[in-house]
């Protein structure tokens, strides 16, 4: 939390609160302007019926009544941005919120922990109070999932990281157009996968209706002279139930392709309409980083306008579409225009025209969705953040002043690390809540961060990209009957063979072998390490065990040793968090169990 982002949001809020009273003022106005045109049509109606001589009252009338619409015209209008300008608040006010670190009923996305499910339980990727429920700013739901995705699976070259970092850093400078993308974003709220069933309504086949051109052109007009022809009896009007009969025959026949393509587009022209404004906000914004360039480059279709201009065509359509959920409309409409072969002829000239470039405006807009809530990180933390080198040559982890980003400025306590090289093996010895699982969370949340081409919470932080393997909270299965250690073993042996095929990863271990007795666990951690240097594997492993720190005189160039102390301070144990060199010599175990009396 910084000062100028706290001073940002308020301000915007004072404004956006001063504008919304105003608006409120032109509602009342616009209220009583309605009530008086309108009753002064109806006055002037009525005493022209009295009147006949005075044409005048008649003009008066139509003027009174014409401004009366007007007027509902511009109350229309006033509601649709009383939408947004609510939403705009809406927005400001969370993020002051999310300044404060109160953020417990936003979205966690705890259904997207299946992306990866070992590294969000290890690192709190998801779920309450985690990682994505901080970062998380979408408006979309693929959107949303990208976004999970970029936790789970990022990118490990050199040049795109630095491409988005160049595009997180714009992003954060741009609070406008933030926050018109998640005040738009608001207005509609997706219910199904509306992604999805666009992209498979694109790859499904022809279905042969653009054969139909000439017999789509000219039946409307036929249609016309037959009941002109029965109108002036040059045909009997027995006859129009022939006209039912072929305009029902004529639907009929291709009903089944009709009805697929509004079981996948029915319904949506709403969340079309989201897309639309959503790409606006894309479209009007001017980009200087080559990554947000060539997204909005994307945004292009065969006439080289912008996709929003498509997509408007396309909602339109839906709309349209939509018709045929009123079963009478629907069928007076068939009968006189074939109306859903009509608009399924529209749709897929649409479609034809545009299947290669829709899935590309949709890549883009996700793209943004996702970024946005990097960019929010930046903004809200400016004074606390750095963004990252990257090194170049042999591993490297070199940090100073690295903390949690999801530990308050107040409470959070930074570290130095210095890990240079492989094999590499850091050993993290501490005594019970000393603060050794956070550090680990902190080292690989950063990371993940930082490879997302996001800042980090450092002062200063160079790093090589690389994957994250970990075996923290390692869960028994009852359903598969699996014990804890068998399941321990399992996640140990998917780490070493993805070591082997990808050495450029970075182990996490946290109190592993903790189903065994302890001279098992002491002999297995040692052994495992052990392979490891032999893999030329980085890793930094947690443990309470200090005989594994007796490793570095073993292998002096390649382990070593840090620890968190703790302070006995009368009856109080005293926690400082900070990362100390060597093997720690303080436990606390005994002292928390006789203070709690359970021994």
């Amino acid at each position: 939390m910084t000062q100028t982002s706290i001073s940002y949001y308020k301000s915007r809020i004072i404004l956006l609160e001063q504008e919304t009273e105003k608006l409120k003022r032109r509602f009342k106005f616009l209220f009583f302007a309605r009530i008086g045109f309108f009753l002064i049509s109806i006055v002037s109606l009525v005493w022209f019926t009295t009147r006949p001589e005075s044409a005048w009252l008649i003009a008066l009338s139509v003027l009174s009544f014409l401004l009366f619409l007007r007027a509902v015209v511009v109350d229309l209008k006033l509601v649709k941005q009383q939408k947004v300008l609510s939403n705009r608040l809406l927005v400001n006010q969370r993020e002051l919120r999310f300044l404060s670190y109160d953020f417990d009923d936003m979205d966690n996305g705890e259904d997207l922990s299946k992306i990866n499910p070992h590294l969000a339980g290890d690192f709190d990727l998801f779920g309450a109070h985690s990682l994505f429920q901080y970062l998380n700013r979408s408006v979309t739901k693929e959107g949303r999932k990208k976004l999970g995705t970029c936790l789970c699976k990022w990118s490990k070259n050199e040049e795109e990281i630095l491409q988005k970092q160049k595009a997180v850093r714009e992003l954060s400078k741009k609070s406008e157009f933030l926050e018109n993308f998640q005040a738009f974003g608001l207005l509609n709220k997706e219910v199904g996968n509306e992604q999805d069933k666009l992209i498979k309504w694109l790859n499904e086949p022809e279905s042969g209706v653009r054969k139909l051109k000439w017999l789509l052109m000219l039946y409307p007009f036929c249609v016309f002279a037959w009941v002109a022809l029965t109108i002036f009896a040059l045909l009997p009007a027995s006859s129009l139930w022939l006209l039912v009969g072929i305009g029902w025959w004529l639907t009929t026949r291709k009903s089944k392709e009709v009805q697929s393509a509004h079981n996948n587009l029915g319904k949506s022209a709403s969340i079309f309409r989201l897309y639309e404004r959503l790409l606006i906000q894309i479209e009007n914004e001017n980009f200087d980083a080559s990554f947000l360039k060539h997204q909005k480059e994307n945004l292009i279709n065969n006439h080289k306008k912008g996709a929003s201009f498509s997509l408007k065509i396309f909602f339109r359509l839906l709309e349209r579409f939509d018709y045929r959920y009123n079963l009478v409309v629907g069928s007076i409409l068939n009968i006189l225009f074939l109306f859903d072969l009509q608009i399924l002829y529209r749709l897929e000239k649409w479609k034809e025209a545009h299947r290669a470039l829709v899935p590309r405006w949709l890549e883009a807009m996700n793209t943004f969705d996702a970024m946005i809530g990097f960019a929010r990180f930046d903004f809200n933390n400016q004074s606390y953040l750095v963004y990252p080198e990257i090194a170049n040559g042999d591993f490297s982890i070199d940090a100073k002043d690295v903390g949690h980003p999801l530990i308050p400025g107040d409470e959070r306590v930074c570290n130095d690390l210095d890990m240079q090289g492989q094999p590499r093996i850091l050993v993290v010895t501490g005594a019970n809540m000393a603060g050794k699982s956070t550090f680990l969370r902190t080292l690989a949340v950063n990371l993940i961060l930082a490879m997302n081409g996001a800042p980090v919470m450092a002062r200063f932080m160079r790093f090589t990209p690389c994957d994250i393997m970990s075996s923290i909270n390692i869960r028994d299965s009852l359903s598969h009957k699996a014990s804890y250690f068998y399941a321990e073993l399992t996640r140990i042996r998917e780490i070493i063979d993805h070591v082997q095929s990808k050495p450029r990863t970075l182990v996490v271990l946290d109190e592993i072998l903790r189903g065994t007795n302890t001279k098992d666990k002491q002999a297995g951690s040692i052994g495992l390490l052990e392979k490891m240097m032999g893999l030329n594997a980085v890793v930094v492993i947690a443990t309470h065990d200090l005989v594994i720190g007796e490793l570095e005189q073993k292998y002096p160039s390649v382990v070593m040793n840090h620890c968190f102390e703790v302070e006995l301070n009368g009856d109080e144990l005293v926690f400082d968090y900070k990362l100390k060199t060597g093997v720690s010599k303080k436990l606390n175990a005994s002292f928390l169990m006789k203070k709690m009396g359970v021994i």
